[in-house]
């Protein structure tokens, strides 16, 4: 089940849905699921599991304590070999 949207997501963290892509794309949502789905007027929209909220509610609470986003790369992303 896939019940949030990057729209939601962003809001939650009060930032644009883009911030959510980054944070993605920089490993910080690794082991969370999300999936792509088709069909509405503005194309493919990635929804996400669950989890998503918890991740992004610390993610916002991690930067307001005054981690950067290396720390938080380092935290989330996968060990690259």
């Amino acid at each position: 089940m896939f019940p949030h949207t990057t729209e939601f997501l962003a809001k939650l963290a009060n930032v644009s849905p883009a911030t959510i892509l980054e944070w993605r794309r920089l490993g910080l949502f690794e082991g969370v699921a999300s999936t792509k789905q088709g069909g509405d007027r503005r194309g493919v929209r990635r929804l996400w599991a669950p989890e998503a909220v918890e991740r992004v509610r610390e993610i916002v609470r991690l930067k307001a304590e005054g981690y950067d986003t290396q720390t938080l790369i380092d935290r989330y992303a996968p060990k690259r070999r």
